[in-house]
């Protein structure tokens, strides 16, 4: 029985991109803070948050200060706080630095600040929202500062970031659908350029370009719903049990049931909150042999039943 489970796992039909699988079910949602031209001195203050953040050096080079280090920006530069780690930005090292939320205000209100004199830089300045009830080593596996430089007008990284300015520029506003989905799609772009362009990966990410890792992965986030034990694992992989263990859990940080686990209240999660499905449907699809048994893990994990999670979410429309 094992050994045929474990050969029709090893032909799969398609490819299929873990990543994305994560970045879907994460749902990253994506706005533009912040986009203004600035003249000299000027400086900003970011308090920390959970979320990520960037900043985009449309035109002129600035210096981001965090965790005790500065980095210069060049123009056309991108510098991302994956993190959202506490940090600032200006045009100059020891600037006075004023409250990023207050630079924004002044803005809103048509009354921006950094105005006086020649300008010397324009920038933009973007979030990436995600449910953080949901976890996932991806986020841990980034580093608490990634700068993209020597970007070229035709890479499609600038491309979207033109797309971005041109949208803001034409319709006054930096809040629109538009402007949304282009700022997840410079999110993702950027989180691809940084895996391609780095070959010392560490955490999930390290798994991703790892084969028996990638593989193991996109067996379990290909199918979810298969009741996966470490003997399935390790022969559709050729690794021992103890090999599997210890490979996988010193790259991601947890065994491979934890982590199948941990994806599956994920994706109930996200079912339970964007799709009508019915709780047994949702069991079902990933994994759980009937919804009693779904609604007792999930209450475990999130403190609530299914039933409760979604009136609530009801209430809050």
């Amino acid at each position: 029985m094992l050994n045929n489970v474990a050969h029709q796992l090893k032909c799969p039909t398609s490819e299929f991109n873990v990543l994305d699988d994560v970045i879907d079910t994460l749902r990253f949602r994506g706005s533009i803070f912040f986009h203004s031209s600035l003249a000299a001195p000027w400086g900003m203050s970011l308090s920390s948050i959970v979320m990520p953040r960037f900043h985009i050096a449309l035109e002129g080079g600035f210096y981001v200060g965090a965790e005790g280090s500065n980095i210069n920006v060049e123009p056309m530069d991108i510098v991302m706080i994956p993190g959202g780690d506490m940090h600032w930005i200006a045009d100059q090292l020891d600037r006075e630095l004023v409250p990023s939320a207050q630079a924004g205000d002044a803005c809103a209100l048509g009354m921006p600040l950094f105005q006086q004199g020649e300008i010397t830089n324009k920038i933009m300045c973007g979030i990436v929202e995600y449910d953080e009830a949901i976890e996932h080593p991806i986020l841990s596996a980034l580093p608490s500062i990634i700068q993209l430089s020597n970007i070229q007008s035709s890479d499609n990284v600038w491309m979207t970031v033109k797309l971005i300015d041109a949208e803001i520029n034409r319709t006054n506003s930096k809040k629109n659908s538009i402007i949304d989905r282009l700022t997840e799609v410079l999110f993702i772009q950027l989180l691809n350029n940084f895996i391609k362009k780095n070959e010392h990966l560490t955490g999930f990410l390290s798994a991703l370009k790892e084969p028996r890792l990638n593989k193991i992965l996109q067996l379990i986030h290909q199918n979810p719903e298969r009741q996966w034990t470490l003997d399935i694992i390790s022969d559709v992989v050729g690794m021992s049990r103890a090999t599997l263990q210890r490979k996988f859990k010193a790259a991601i940080g947890v065994s491979p049931m934890v982590y199948i686990s941990r994806w599956r209240m994920a994706k109930a999660y996200q079912l339970l909150k964007h799709s009508n499905l019915s709780l047994e449907g949702i069991a079902d699809g990933i994994g759980f042999s009937d919804a009693r048994t779904l609604s007792h893990a999930f209450k475990e994990y999130y403190g609530d039943t299914p039933s409760k999670f979604r009136k609530k979410l009801e209430r809050s429309i």
